[in-house]
């Protein structure tokens, strides 16, 4: 793969992996506006701990699940581009129509040989009962 394939399928997964980024810490952030400062200021206050889980519990469901969009999204970025990648790779390298023309040129090569070798012996072969008529009309004449 040349280089600027390379740097194209790079910004690809950079771009796929900040999108994924993005909503993933759009809801932590959420998250943390939902419950988790309300929570605290519970916390501050001296309220008892189970109210204050209670009451962050939804923002850090959210949160949570942000964390869990970032993570599978950055590594399904990873897989798709990867194997996008080495799909077009392989198509390129092992596109049927090219390796169906690089056979049938090797064979036409090797036909040509083969009919100029056909064409080679006849030639021979031609000489040699000329020679041999040669031979047989100077033996027969003394």
């Amino acid at each position: 793969m040349n280089a600027s394939r390379s740097i194209r399928w790079a910004l690809y997964y950079v771009a796929l992996s900040a999108v994924a980024t993005l909503v993933g810490g759009g809801l932590v952030v959420a998250g943390a506006a939902l419950g988790l400062g309300t929570a605290y200021e519970q916390l501050a206050d001296g309220a008892a701990l189970g109210s204050v889980v209670g009451t962050a519990a939804p923002g850090l469901a959210v949160a949570l699940l942000g964390a869990l969009v970032w993570a599978v999204g950055s590594v399904a970025a990873f897989l798709k581009v990867f194997t996008e990648a080495v799909d077009e790779q392989m198509r390129e390298r092992f596109d049927s129509e090219k390796v169906k023309s690089e056979i049938l040129s090797v064979l036409d090569d090797r036909l040509s040989d083969v009919e100029h070798d056909a064409e080679e012996t006849r030639r021979k072969v031609s000489e040699l009962k000329r020679e041999e008529v040669a031979n047989d009309f100077e033996f027969g004449g003394e």
